[in-house]
C-alpha cells in the first residue's frame, strides 16, 4: 500500500466508526490484541463493579476517586494499560516528565502525538497518572497481579470494581455530594 492509500483506508474508517468514537475504537482494538481475548478489561465476579461519570475529564473529584479507589481496594494494583493524547514531541511542558515516565517503558508506545502502552503501577508511574490527569490522560486501565481490572477510565466514566465495605469508604472519601453519583455497573 502507498502512504496515499494508507490515508484513504484511515479516512474511511473516521468516516464509518465516527470521529467522536475513534480513540475508544482504538484503545479497544488494542486491549483485545492477543489470545482472542474480548475486548475491555476483566472485573472479579466477587466484587461490586460501580460506575461514576465526570462532567468533563479535567473535574478534580476524577483524581481522587482514582487515589480512594487504589488505597481501599485489598488487591494490589500491578500494572495500568494507559492511552495519552499527548506525545514525546508534543512541547508539554510541565507534563513532560510524566511522558517521559511513561514512555520510558518498552512496552509503550510513543509518536509525535500519544503515548499507548502498558505500565507497572509503581510510586513513580502513579505520580506521572496524577500529572497529566485530565484531558491528556484519555484511557487508563488498572490492573491486579491475575489480570483483573480494578479501575477503568475512559475519557469521562470512571469504573471500578471493590468489595461493598470498601465502596462505602471510597463514598466516603470523596464527599457526601460526589457519592451520590456512584452507580452500579
Amino acid at each position: 500500500m502507498s502512504d496515499s492509500d494508507d490515508a484513504e483506508a484511515v479516512v474511511r474508517a473516521i468516516d464509518e466508526i465516527g470521529i467522536d468514537r475513534l480513540t475508544e475504537t482504538i484503545v479497544t482494538a488494542w486491549e483485545g490484541i492477543g489470545g482472542g481475548v474480548e475486548p475491555g478489561p476483566t472485573w472479579p465476579q466477587d466484587e461490586t463493579t460501580q460506575r461514576f461519570e465526570l462532567s468533563d475529564p479535567d473535574e478534580p473529584v476524577g483524581l481522587d476517586l482514582l487515589a480512594a479507589v487504589l488505597d481501599a481496594s485489598p488487591r494490589t494494583p500491578a500494572e495500568a494499560f494507559v492511552h495519552l493524547g499527548l506525545g514525546r514531541r508534543d512541547n508539554p511542558g510541565a507534563e513532560r516528565f510524566a511522558v517521559e515516565t511513561i514512555a520510558g517503558h518498552t512496552t509503550v508506545s510513543a509518536t509525535d502525538t500519544h503515548t499507548t502502552g502498558t505500565v507497572p503501577v509503581t510510586a513513580e508511574t502513579f505520580d506521572a497518572l496524577a500529572q497529566v490527569y485530565g484531558g491528556t490522560l484519555v484511557y487508563v486501565a488498572i490492573y491486579d497481579d491475575d489480570g483483573r481490572a480494578i479501575l477503568e477510565r475512559d475519557w469521562t466514566t470512571l469504573r471500578f470494581s471493590l468489595p461493598a465495605s470498601a465502596v462505602e469508604t471510597v463514598q466516603e472519601a470523596v464527599g457526601a455530594v460526589d457519592a451520590e453519583r456512584f452507580e452500579r455497573a
